[in-house]
């Protein structure tokens, strides 16, 4: 009974699962052709991949594309059949049916009242059809496979009246949000901005040290661990210079290791006219090799170096700009608590990036990244005289060439 209830529903909306028991005659036909999904990767946005298997191929048989002519009427009638072979049911995406005809001048449109309803019957299989005028030579119709995933298709019916072709584009409209970051590699070259002020002891005196070197070098690697899992790594390594520091001159390189876990969820997301944006928490830790100043005496100096490792929490958000020209990437992280390996350490500090990116090619790219580290504590090291309550402020500007996989 719910099936017949279905096939009267379907029938006053002209369109039918069964056909009309009336003379008919077939005109013409046409096997489908079907895009793939995965060949719209390269569609969307260069750093979005398809990291929930959106585009994978639904499970479904498309039977021939008919072209049915009733003597009695001067309507055609266009069956469309097949079977769904995984647990999907199919439905119009649309109310609007476009047809033109053989000048490809637009006709008047067939407009569907409801568009929700299930089309299949309990074993899968299909026949839906489509009335007509008889003067219609390119259709198109919406066609729309649902359940747990949805696949939509935009069917173009071209040539009804002479040989006709049928061919089934995917349409990506509802599916944006389930794709994610793409992996990326990036080596980058620029420069450091560093200012550090130490207040030493048992020597009292302020020490009040800058550096501005052009030899940061950098290393950054990104992959996804799982749908909603990123693993994060970085490295950079530049020199500080120290300059008539107490008859003390030189430089002493700094070097900073990160790796931490981006975690986000698909459904967290923003967007305006300009972009779309994906953001999550950030969960690491941090090594550090830094240099030091310290006062031996009241006319000589000296350089030591501290190594320690910090638990990192924060955040991060990811634009994608709508013309697939831009990518940007914004991170803040707190510092809470130091380990020192080598020296005493401890404060409270922050780290920051912000990056924007542009695509050369499918796998390649460019972009100029700021970041930068503030931290306010204290430091002793394994000399006497090597304490200091510190404030580091380091900043750096670089270019990077870029991997995406």
């Amino acid at each position: 009974m719910a099936f017949l209830n279905r096939v009267l529903l379907i029938f006053f909306l002209c369109i039918s699962v069964v056909a009309p028991a009336l003379a008919q005659q077939t005109l013409n036909k046409s096997p489908v052709s079907v895009v793939p999904f995965a060949s719209l990767q390269k569609n969307i946005h260069p750093y979005q991949t398809d990291c929930r298997n959106i585009l994978r191929e639904p499970k479904v048989e498309w039977d021939q594309f008919e072209i049915v002519k009733f003597p009695e009427q001067n309507t055609l009638q266009l069956k469309i059949s097949g079977e769904l072979k995984e647990d999907l049911d199919i439905r119009f995406w649309s109310r609007q049916i476009l047809l033109y005809d053989k000048e490809k001048k637009p006709l008047k449109s067939v407009v569907l009242p409801l568009v929700n309803l299930p089309l299949k019957t309990e074993t899968g299989k299909f026949l839906i059809s489509l009335n007509i005028p008889e003067n219609a030579n390119f259709i198109t119709v919406p066609l729309e496979l649902f359940g747990s995933d949805s696949f939509r298709y935009m069917f173009y019916v071209r040539g009804v009246n002479r040989e006709m072709t049928v061919l089934a584009r995917p349409v990506l409209d509802k599916v944006g949000g389930g794709f994610c970051a793409r992996d990326i590699m990036w080596v980058g070259a620029g420069l450091m901005g560093a200012a550090q002020k130490q207040d030493t002891s048992p020597i009292i005196t302020t020490l009040d040290l800058q550096s501005f070197t052009f030899d940061t070098l950098s290393f950054a690697r990104r992959w996804n661990w799982r749908i909603d899992r990123t693993i994060r790594t970085s490295a950079y390594t530049s020199s500080f210079q120290f300059n008539d520091f107490l008859d003390v001159s030189g430089s002493e390189r700094l070097f900073d290791i990160k790796g931490e876990v981006a975690f986000t969820d698909r459904n967290w997301g923003y967007r305006n006219a300009l972009f779309k944006v994906q953001y999550g928490y950030l969960a690491g830790a941090d090594f550090e090799k830094r240099p030091f100043a310290y006062i031996a005496s009241a006319s000589s100096g000296g350089i030591s170096s501290g190594q320690h490792i910090s638990g990192t929490v924060g955040g991060f958000a990811e634009f994608f700009s709508h013309n697939k020209l831009w990518y940007t990437d914004v991170s803040l992280r707190l510092h809470p608590f130091y380990f020192g390996l080598d020296h005493t350490y401890s404060g409270i500090g922050l780290s920051g990036e912000l990056g924007v990116a542009h695509p050369l090619s499918y796998e390649r790219s460019i972009g100029v990244y700021t970041y930068g580290t503030m931290f306010q504590g204290k430091h002793s090291g394994k000399d006497a005289k090597d304490n200091s309550d510190v404030f580091i402020f380091e900043t750096h500007l670089e270019f990077r060439y870029g991997w995406l996989f």
